[in-house]
């Protein structure tokens, strides 16, 4: 049989069932007796309570103050988190980051050196602390909150030099600072009196609001930046980032190679899809009519040739891919829409911090919900990912995309070439969120493909580790991308901004081919699935590899493979598990499993350490007679034995320690693939358990959360696996059959 008749199996959900899966677990070793532990905290409190006594009285709202606390790396488990303890003496968490620490003690034998653990941001009336302070050493087991205090390794005040990051050198510069607001704006407005008192200049307009976090925008002298930091409630002080720079050159070359449009499509008029950037020029905006709408919201400012010329770029990767002379253009796969968000007014003085950029973006996708289902987004602000803090773009679209009801690609920035060693060439907002995919740029279009060197490379933070998601080709000095120019010629260039919306038209392929009958979080988890990597590629330099660019190979399987997708909700305090359909299947040889999740979480952008809402926790199962031995006096297992497949070695090449105890556990999209014996796999299956937190603590009521998971398997001794599924499933998967076919261009 033919690939091209070997489709994709859908209807997965069909074999799942429910089962209960008892939490293995125990009291752990503790690192400090209750005696030692009053011991460090009350030494660490005297020193906190004399250093926030020093702060001026109107750095501190209401008399109240932050400091931060230092969890054990033993200790990050939502069951762990010390509400007790701050309820017990009147604190409350307001935020919270990541951070390697060497812990006095372990508690354990067998340990590492360093580990990444979680600093706490909490709030209180100094009183508080000095109450603490003065009670704690006649604390007994018995006192609410001491159990937690030997799961603290340090307590800090939050000093002012900390919070600094990436000052501008020159006078009168405009800074981002983020408050810890709890909800309230009496912080706010204390912070601007605060700062108006100081020699700072508060852009109170430009005030922006996500969640417990206020950006705001202050300008003033470089040498006052310090004084703006102590204010208590101001969690960090950045230099404004501006727009990414539209570089490489947008087109290269004067005379550029003739184009003829096609005259076709869009082939799929039920999806549409969403471009937002500089803008078309005139000419082009009229020959790109029949696929392309130009939409300029409501009080922007005039168009910029340059940005122009860069939107008119993105928006042919996605109508046509990359462009070659003398090969007619692909087909549109669907309508776009091209929303303006750049004016002339982008990045000077009246939109300095390109806050109205965003709101654009944003304002248009709230007022037209539900209406898209691909959105590229090809610029952001020119600043390296930060492990600690979360940026107002990556929070604010995380949040809009966190329904999973679309399919959003982001441009990874191309600042590859930059210092390694003080990560300035690590991804670029918003290209670290978790809910969309993050493109970065390959080379070629060939099988020798690399990363671009001007294209940014991972990791993310944890949760969202691996970024970029993958690559897609973008263009290199060695072959260039092909764009359509405002003379209507094709012209070359190179950049992740052509790379991401290039993916994105595979996304939509796969839409075009199927209809609707995978969701947007099924055609992610698919591209990740399908995606090419070897081990010659870096996870930190090209995600889960290059996104496949051929139609035909998204959603069909070879001979010797099988591939289905299960798609639904995820259940709360039940694991779901998922059955590999190979039962009455005659497997052979070595067997390739590959499987991929991807859910789409809320977020708490304050708590940059526990950023997402949602996690996963996997268990592969591979032989159902197989079960673990009892211990003596114990009862038999009543589920088999699990293998290791989803762990943080499998997947990142590194252990869990290097990240943080539980971190994978909260990471939003899983894959990996294994080559197994074929008779190692007996009805084999995966539980899937959906974890739910809010703040980093336990969630009073959850819900149940949409999934996507796609599994495959390829057996290269077994000819005709594909057609010996589809028998045995003939009543419940079901083949998806293109609705539309597309030509790949030769």
């Amino acid at each position: 049989m033919a690939r091209e008749h070997n489709f994709l199996l859908g209807q997965g959900e069909r074999l799942v069932s429910k089962v209960q899966v008892p939490k293995a677990g125990g009291d752990k070793n503790l690192p400090y007796d209750l005696r030692s532990a009053k011991a460090r905290i009350a030494q660490r409190l005297t020193r906190v309570t004399a250093q926030i006594a020093r702060l001026p009285d109107d750095a501190c709202p209401r008399g109240e103050v932050v400091a931060v606390v230092t969890l054990h790396p033993r200790f990050l488990s939502k069951s762990d988190y010390p509400s007790d303890l701050f309820s017990a003496v009147g604190l409350r968490a307001v935020g919270s980051r990541s951070r390697t620490i060497r812990p006095e003690k372990w508690g354990i034998e067998k340990h590492g050196e360093d580990a990444v653990t979680e600093d706490i941001f909490v709030a209180g009336d100094k009183l508080a602390f000095h109450r603490w302070a003065n009670s704690v050493k006649r604390w007994t087991e018995h006192t609410k909150g001491a159990a937690s205090l030997s799961h603290i390794e340090d307590l800090n005040a939050f000093d002012a030099k900390a919070k600094l990051r990436g000052i501008p050198e020159t006078k009168g510069g405009l800074f981002e600072i983020v408050l810890h607001n709890s909800g309230s704006h009496a912080v706010v407005d204390a912070f601007i009196k605060y700062a108006q008192a100081h020699g700072g200049e508060p852009l109170i307009a430009r005030r922006r609001d996500v969640q417990g976090l206020t950006f705001i925008p202050v300008r003033i002298d470089p040498h006052l930046a310090e004084d703006i930091a102590r204010f208590s409630f101001v969690r960090v002080a950045r230099g404004m980032p501006s727009l990414r720079p539209f570089r490489p050159e947008i087109v290269r070359g004067v005379a550029g190679f003739d184009v003829a449009l096609p005259k076709d499509g869009p082939l799929d008029a039920a999806s549409r899809a969403v471009i937002f950037d500089g803008g078309l020029p005139t000419r082009a905006k009229k020959a790109l009519a029949p696929w392309a709408t130009l939409v300029e919201p409501a009080g922007l400012g005039p168009a910029v040739p340059q940005f122009e010329e860069h939107g008119l770029g993105v928006t042919t990767a996605f109508l046509f891919g990359p462009l070659l002379a003398g090969q007619a253009l692909a087909t549109p796969l669907c309508a776009v829409d091209h929303v303006r968000v750049l004016d002339d007014k982008t990045g000077n003085a009246k939109d300095p911090d390109c806050y109205d950029v965003l709101d654009r973006i944003v304002g248009y996708l709230e007022r037209n919900s539900g209406r898209y289902s691909y959105v590229n987004i090809s610029l952001g602000p020119s600043l390296a990912v930060d492990d600690d803090e979360v940026t107002l773009w990556t929070a604010t679209l995380d949040k809009l995309f966190a329904h999973g009801r679309c399919v959003t690609t982001v441009a990874a920035g191309n600042d590859g070439e930059r210092d390694a060693a003080t990560g300035l060439n690590r991804i670029q907002p918003p290209a670290d969120g978790v809910n969309v995919l993050s493109v970065g740029s390959a080379d070629r279009r060939g099988s020798a493909w690399q990363r671009a060197a001007y294209s940014c490379v991972g990791p993310g933070r944890s949760p969202g580790i691996v970024k970029p998601d993958g690559l897609a080709f973008g263009g290199s000095d060695q072959e260039l991308f092909g764009v359509l120019t405002p003379q209507l010629r094709g012209g070359h260039t190179q950049g992740t901004s052509f790379a991401a919306p290039f993916a994105l038209r595979s996304a939509a392929s796969i839409g075009a081919q199927l209809g609707s009958r995978l969701g947007p979080l099924a055609v992610r988890a698919l591209l990740i699935h399908r995606a090419h990597c070897d081990e010659d590629h870096d996870l930190d330099q090209v995600g889960w590899g290059r996104f496949e660019a051929d139609p035909l190979q998204l959603v069909t399987c070879d001979d010797d493979e099988t591939l289905v997708v299960f798609q639904g909700n995820l259940p709360v305090g039940e694991h779901l598990r998922a059955p590999i359909p190979i039962r009455n299947v005659e497997l052979t040889g070595d067997i390739l499993l590959a499987a991929s999740l991807v859910i789409a979480p809320e977020v708490d952008p304050e708590h940059a350490s526990t950023y997402t809402r949602s996690g996963l926790e996997v268990a592969f199962r591979p032989h159902s007679g197989r079960f673990a031995k009892p211990k003596e006096g114990g009862k038999q297992a009543k589920h088999p034995k699990t293998r290791s497949f989803f762990s943080a070695a499998n997947l990142y090449g590194q252990p869990e320690s290097v990240l943080r105890e539980d971190g994978h556990k909260w990471e939003p999209c899983l894959h990996h693939e294994e080559r197994l014996r074929s008779k190692s796999l007996s009805d084999p299956c995966f539980d899937i358990y959906y974890h739910h937190r809010e703040g980093g603590m336990k969630v009073a009521d959850p819900q149940p959360i949409p999934y996507a998971f796609v599994v495959s398997l390829k057996a290269a001794k077994v000819p005709d696996l594909y057609n010996q599924v589809v028998r045995a499933y003939a009543n419940q998967l079901v083949p998806l059959r293109p609705q539309t076919r597309i030509q790949l261009r030769t």
